[in-house]
């Protein structure tokens, strides 16, 4: 009988673990910040589709701008303006020349209300989305594909978002 008990145990916590798992499988801040964005569009009746290799730009723009932060000179710009560098655009493998991109940032802040906490994503969302921006380049821009990144600039957490093509009309 402990036999059976133990072995029924076992295989609550198993189907209890499954469960959970299958309900978890895209979570993530950066996950929902996404999903908004494209709800954005959605409402507008426009595509807009994230592209793993602009989340990777976007990562590398954020480190190139996370190394620059370090140097003396550039301790008075603000990110924007550390994301739009020259050396920095061509630190992460950006050809100003020939691709353009709309940069945007906002701080991964702490909330302390458990109920503005909720809506994190989406207020983060409307930041990115149609808060204060920047362009890079000046080529020719692709049908509205965006990239998301999440890192440290200056020892402070950051989401970054690189975007091709035209910015949503604001509601």
């Amino acid at each position: 009988m402990k036999l059976f008990k133990k072995l029924a145990a076992a295989m609550l916590v198993a189907a209890l673990a499954l469960t959970m798992v299958g309900c978890g499988g895209r979570n993530s801040l950066t996950d929902q910040i996404k999903d908004v964005i494209a709800d954005f569009y959605a409402m507008e009746d426009k595509d807009v589709t994230n592209k793993k290799e602009l989340d990777a730009l976007a990562a590398k723009l954020m480190a190139a701008a996370d190394k620059a932060a370090a140097k003396p000179d550039n301790k008075d710009k603000t990110v924007l303006e550390l994301l739009i560098d020259k050396e920095v655009v061509k630190a992460a493998g950006i050809d100003a020349a020939t691709e353009t991109y709309r940069v945007s940032a906002v701080e991964n802040y702490k909330l302390l209300s458990s109920t503005v906490s909720k809506e994190k994503a989406w207020l983060l969302a409307v930041e990115l989305a149609d808060g204060e921006n920047e362009i890079i380049g000046s080529g020719n821009q692709k049908p509205n594909s965006y990239g998301l990144a999440m890192g440290k600039i200056n020892g402070k957490e950051y989401f970054v978002m690189l975007m091709n093509g035209q910015p949503r009309d604001r509601i």
